[in-house]
């Protein structure tokens, strides 16, 4: 055309801009500059006006690219036109006529981009191959001279995806790259805006940008490291290694979320510990530490913030974009899902004190452990504590638009989908144990799949609410131990090793800038909240609504089990449990409770900690309920949650319930190898028992004891079994261990007091190398008679709380007053004031009494005994004398009498009850006279005694199994220690006890005859 030599002409850029902005002016007359001659001409010729409207724009451009032989200064021009549009529109002076253009005139400068990588031909110039296209946007986006406006222009101009892929792929690939080595002092920032800003476009380059390589690296691992095979175990197998390690060294997301203070040993000496607090910890001054942390929290919140920016709009450019970020973190879960095996834990799966065994007796110094964990990170392929916790935080911030009201719609039978994207996000969880075994699990897929729950698409916010359970268990709950560990051998190494010390001390620092901010455990909070609503949902489908809105009524004990219970993973509640011990036991003295539980819902907690405590159907794991029992107790301690303990009506039906199952339940705990003694039992049940003692003089938690007592006879009575038996054991174990000590002081062998070099222990208890096998639980004889003595004294201490308050409860069983009276009450008291009171006075005449070393309280538990004795007699004092009566072992008359006079001697007790306790004795002593002469004079039939106790029978019983006759009372009371037939092992349940009326009958008549007091029947 003869205009397109004028408009060819060299004309400055900023002019050209000023021509393009004009020319959305519609209504503008087009003043003739010299350059614009020849076209204002033809405009003329053509009888068109002087406007320079979209038409004559694109006229504009198709001469003005033609004129430009060369890609770079194609796109040059474009972008100045871009620039020029974009002045425009903020641009105030300009009516909204012309602002409405822009749109039209933006897009058709990105179409013309397009045009000028794939179809050079239409400006009469050779075709421009992709990579050389894609070359010279990278070159030119390096020096600045393009803007994430037109390339996303340009991009929306294409039509094929091959491409967009091929043009725009490499260089936005390489732009991932750049941010490879990202860390808190190198945040790569502007490497980062060029992501971040073409994520924000959400358009086809933010959907290229999830389908790059350096988004996501290849399946394709490299060969296991045969070290691995070595470390896994005795079969020798050499596992896959994860693709965690990989994600975060090799992939977007990963670069993105890297930058971390808590990675030490991957930093070295640029990690936030190295540089802040490496020296001199003990020294420095609390404020001094949390201003560095505030700091560091900051930073960190920092690049979470700067990875939100591209996460989100990624999730909303569209399904495939969304789904591929979600299977990035599942992928980045699966993947490190190796951290929660024991061996690639900091404390390899032994707590923090076998962590602080390791550290103190291994040679390999705390820097080399954590060094070591980075060695196995890389070898066994899973993420780092710093990446997973911020990779955890991020999942958190997605979860948090999910309110409680939502919960009903999280589905339950999430786990039982078969959609690839579904299966991704499920990852590991198909393998974990669910509350339901096998076969249940199986019949419940089927019941789902019959009510239509699995037919239609999952939606987002399930999909990422069972991610968020996920990286809960796999990332946060792993390094939440680390955490702990730190903070154990900083306390334990503060005077053995200082240089150990300040090393723990800096991590656990580095560890709470972040764990310990408001910020995570406020995300944490409210996650927690939503994971417990959904488990009490899921236990109680018809009332999931309830406590979603907070107005649960009834009671959350239960033995019917839900399908949608039957199905989840069992690591929940495990995790929510052990999370909330270690907030708990990190805290420093006198601080208060953690951050983490002011964002708790307190009724939601507490509600699921009863619903562990008294539902062993659906909690099969003692050790976690048991666990479920000290929280319970630790959260009383504070107001808030004892408010609600004391006048909610379902915790006040529910909790005594709750906590006698649970003492039972914890009786057949899964033994520690280490644990010889049997202590960890008892341990669990201390804080069921001052449970126990905080509620019971509570009105409504007493009349849940009696009417447990009442509809659950069996059940209540194997725990006032196991609580006797308790307490007996433990006050021997302390007392004998008092009269061992002192043995050992007297004949000079102190150094035995301390715990036993493994050389000294017996052979079978030591390790093939000559370790101590037990050297964890081993304790010295001071500290063990000290732990006995004081779990002795609760014990009896909880007995004596029921006894005063339900002492109905006791005496209805014969077999469970004769447990109480014979074993318990009156074994401890012969050995308080019997003949071998004795061996626990001061070892030497003048010599200050050494109780209050080992806990031992003598008077007290005195006091206690005597007033047991008189809350049962005041419900039966004829069946509890003769009881007593019956007990050949341990009763004695000087012995009763004895403690009446120490107890008035040493006004232990008020005068009403040391009143009634002396009748008791008299009373008791004088029936036990003539019990005595009724049976000096008589021989009594063989059969018509007990086979194990050789004492008259009350109530005979046939026992099926054996075809033995035994008291209904003894064998009662041995099962429900132990469920079988003394006789032959043979499974044995109370309701198969056969009664022997006649031979009962024969036995009345013969004790009327001679004068003998029987003790009433068990009923």
């Amino acid at each position: 055309m003869p205009w397109q030599k004028a408009i060819q002409s060299e004309i400055p850029p900023r002019r050209m801009q000023c021509y393009v902005a004009s020319s959305q002016q519609t209504w503008l007359l087009l003043r003739c500059s010299e350059e614009l001659a020849e076209l204002a001409a033809e405009l003329d010729a053509e009888s068109k006006p002087r406007l320079l409207n979209v038409e004559t724009v694109e006229r504009v451009l198709m001469a003005k690219l033609s004129a430009r032989a060369l890609l770079a200064e194609k796109l040059k021009f474009l972008r100045e036109c871009s620039k020029a549009c974009e002045e425009a529109r903020r641009d105030a002076r300009y009516p909204p006529a012309v602002l409405q253009q822009l749109p039209k005139v933006h897009q058709m400068i990105g179409n013309y981009g397009s045009l000028s990588m794939t179809c050079t031909e239409l400006f009469g110039h050779d075709s421009v191959p992709p990579d050389q296209a894609s070359a010279c946007l990278q070159s030119m986006l390096e020096r600045r001279e393009l803007t994430i406006f037109l390339l996303d222009a340009m991009a929306n101009a294409m039509e094929e995806p091959d491409q967009i892929a091929a043009i725009f792929g490499p260089f936005l690939n390489q732009a991932c790259f750049r941010l490879k080595g990202r860390n808190l002092v190198d945040q790569k920032l502007e490497e980062f805006r060029l992501i971040a800003d073409v994520s924000a476009t959400k358009g086809p380059l933010a959907k290229l940008l999830v389908t790059l390589p350096a988004f996501r690296p290849s399946t394709v691992q490299a060969a296991p490291n045969p070290f691995l095979g070595m470390m896994a175990g005795a079969s020798g197998a050499v596992p896959q290694p994860g693709m965690g390690w990989r994600l975060q060294s090799e992939s977007l997301f990963g670069w993105i979320l890297s930058p971390t203070c808590i990675d030490t040993a991957l930093y070295k000496e640029q990690s936030a510990r190295s540089v802040h607090f490496s020296r001199g910890l003990a020294s420095r001054s609390r404020a001094s530490v949390e201003s560095v942390q505030r700091l560091l929290r900051d930073t960190v919140q920092e690049v979470l913030r700067q990875g939100s920016s591209i996460v989100a709009p990624l999730l909303r450019a569209g399904e495939a974009s969304r789904n591929a970020v979600v299977g990035w973190f599942a992928a980045l879960v699966t993947g490190s899902q190796a951290r929660t095996k024991s061996a690639n834990m900091m404390d390899q799966g032994q707590g923090p004190q076998g962590f602080l065994s390791m550290l103190e007796n291994a040679p390999v110094p705390l820097e080399m452990q954590m060094q070591m964990q980075i060695m196995k990170a890389q070898t066994s392929g899973f993420a780092t504590s710093g990446l997973c916790v911020n990779s955890f935080w991020a999942i958190l911030e997605l979860v948090k638009p999910i309110k409680l009201p939502q919960v009903t719609t999280l589905e339950p039978f999430y786990l039982l989908r078969e959609g690839p994207h579904d299966k991704e996000v499920i990852g590991g969880f198909l393998e974990e144990p669910r509350f339901g075994e096998t076969s249940e699990v199986e019949a419940t897929k089927e019941y789902a799949t019959s009510k239509g729950h699995l037919k239609d698409p999952s939606k987002f916010p399930a999909q990422i609410f069972w991610l968020a359970i996920r990286a809960f268990h796999v990332l946060c709950v792993p390094v939440m131990k680390e955490n702990l560990c730190m903070v154990a051998a900083a306390g334990f190494f503060q005077q053995k090793n200082p240089a150990v010390m300040e090393t723990a001390l800096g991590e656990h620092l580095v560890y709470e800038a972040i764990l310990g901010s408001s910020a995570f455990l406020g995300d944490l909070g409210t996650f927690l909240n939503l994971v417990m609503a959904f488990c009490l949902g899921a236990a109680f489908p018809e009332k999931a609504a309830e406590f979603a809105a907070g107005k649960v009524l009834g009671s959350v004990l239960t033995e019917e089990v839900s399908p949608q219970w039957l199905v989840l993973p069992s690591c929940i509640l495990e995790d929510i449990v052990e999370v909330l011990e270690i907030v708990t036991s990190i805290q420093p003295p006198g601080k208060g409770p953690s951050e983490l539980f002011l964002h708790l819902d307190a009724q939601l907690l507490l509600l699921l900690v009863t619903f562990i405590l008294g539902n062993g159907q659906h909690v099969k794991n003692p050790n976690l309920r048991g666990k479920a029992a000290t929280l319970l107790k630790g959260l009383t301690a504070n107001s808030n949650y004892r408010h609600l303990v004391e006048n909610s009506p379902v915790l006040a039906n529910d909790i005594v319930p709750g906590c006698i199952r649970v003492f039972t339940a914890v009786e057949k705990t899964k033994q520690s190898f280490y644990d010889i003694r049997m202590q960890l039992k008892y341990q669990l049940r201390i804080p069921i028992m001052e449970l126990f003692e905080r509620v019971l003089p509570l009105e409504a938690h007493k009349k849940a004891l009696k009417s447990f007592a009442t509809e659950n006879p069996d059940e209540f009575l194997k725990f006032l079994n196991n609580l006797m038996n308790d307490a007996t054991m433990q006050l021997e174990e302390g007392m004998d261990t008092l009269i061992e000590i002192r043995r050992l002081m007297r004949e000079g062998k102190e150094a035995e007091l301390t715990r036993p070099a493994a050389s000294s222990v017996a052979e079978d208890e030591q390790t093939g190398e000559g370790t101590d096998l037990y050297a964890r639980s081993r304790a010295d004889p001071k500290a063990h008679c000290k732990q006995y003595m004081q779990m002795g004294h609760r014990t009896i201490s909880t007995l004596w709380s029921i006894s005063r308050e339900a002492p109905m409860v006791i005496i209805t069983k014969l077999n469970v007053l004769q447990q109480m009276l014979h074993n318990c009450l009156n074994s401890c008291l012969d050995r308080l004031v019997g003949p071998r009171c004795l061996e626990l006075k001061a070892p030497q005449k003048g010599q200050v009494s050494d109780f209050e070393e080992y806990s031992f309280k003598p008077k007290e538990l005195l006091q206690m005994i005597a007033e047991m004795y008189v809350f049962v007699a005041r419900a039966d004092k004829e069946k509890v004398q003769k009881t007593i009566t019956e007990d050949g072992r341990s009763y004695r008359p000087k012995t009763f009498q004895k403690a009446v006079s120490i107890l008035r001697r040493e006004q232990m007790i008020s005068a009403d009850m040391l009143q009634e306790f002396s009748t008791f004795v008299q009373e008791l002593n004088d029936l036990a006279e003539s019990q005595e002469a009724a049976l000096a004079n008589v021989t009594v039939p063989d059969d018509f005694l007990d086979p194990i106790m050789s004492e008259i029978m009350v109530d005979p019983v046939l026992l099926p199994t054996s075809n033995t006759i035994m008291d209904r009372k003894v064998i009662e009371r041995h099962i429900m220690s132990n469920d079988d037939d003394p006789f032959n092992r043979k499974p044995l349940a109370v309701k198969d006890l056969l009664p022997q009326t006649e031979l009962r009958d024969k036995i009345v008549d013969f004790c009327k005859q001679h004068g003998i007091v029987m003790g009433n029947e068990s009923d």
